[in-house]
Parts: C-alpha cells; structure tokens; sequence
C-alpha cells in the first residue's frame, strides 16, 4: 500500500470498522482447516493466512477486506497498530510523504498458537 498524500506523523489513517473487517473465530478456522481440500477452499485458506493478523484479546483471525491488508512488514515501519475509543487503528509513526510504501512491523502482532502448523505464512520474526 502506497500513499496517497502527504500523512503527518500521528495521523491514524485506519480504523477497523466492523464492515471492514472478518473475524474468524478459532473454531470456525478449525472447521475451514477440516474442511475438504478443494483448490477453491486451498486458495481461500492462502489468502485468509497470507492477509490475517491475530488478536489475542479476541482469540480470532482477522481479515481486513479493505485495502489495509496491502500493508507490507518492516523493521523500519512507518506506521504502527494501536487502540483508540473507536478501537484497533493504524498510526503513523512518522511523516509519510505522498507515494511511500506504508509499512508495519509484524513482529509487533500477537501471536497465534492454533496457526503453528502454518508459520509459512506469517513473517519469520514472530515465531
């Protein structure tokens, strides 16, 4: 995901609205991994893994279904996940100048115990 336009540092530029979102409970995940192994149902377990993110205090997968689920890892990230009133956001952690990549560090997610038999997925420095 790249910007748009110039973005101050501390400006969250995302929200986690409940229309923007899915969330996959550990049990449903558990009927989707039981489920047979069709090329249709191997393509959507790839994309629901490749563009989760795990939060613990829910114990459940989320799926951005906007386009925040671009956001690529860095070490050197220039935005970062919080909380606010309205809940789970993304903020910048710095100015981000129009047409820079937008970035977070994955290592700074939660991790998942249920999801270890797919650490393929999920970025090496989190496990």
């Amino acid at each position: 995901m790249f910007a748009k336009s110039f973005i101050p540092k501390g400006t969250i530029w995302w929200h986690a609205r409940p229309q923007d979102v899915l969330i996959i409970s550990k049990e449903q995940f558990l009927i989707l991994d039981s489920s047979q192994k069709t090329k249709q149902m191997k393509n959507f377990m790839h994309y629901l893994l490749t563009y989760s993110y795990y939060e613990r205090d829910t114990d459940a997968l989320i799926f951005c279904l906007d386009n925040s689920r671009f956001v690529n890892h860095s070490f050197n990230a220039n935005s970062g996940a919080t909380e606010d009133e309205n809940g789970f956001c993304s903020v910048s952690l710095r100015d981000i100048q129009p047409g820079e990549e937008i970035t977070e560090n994955y290592s700074k997610y939660d991790l998942c115990s249920w999801l270890k038999n797919y650490k393929e997925y999920f970025n090496p420095c989190c496990w």
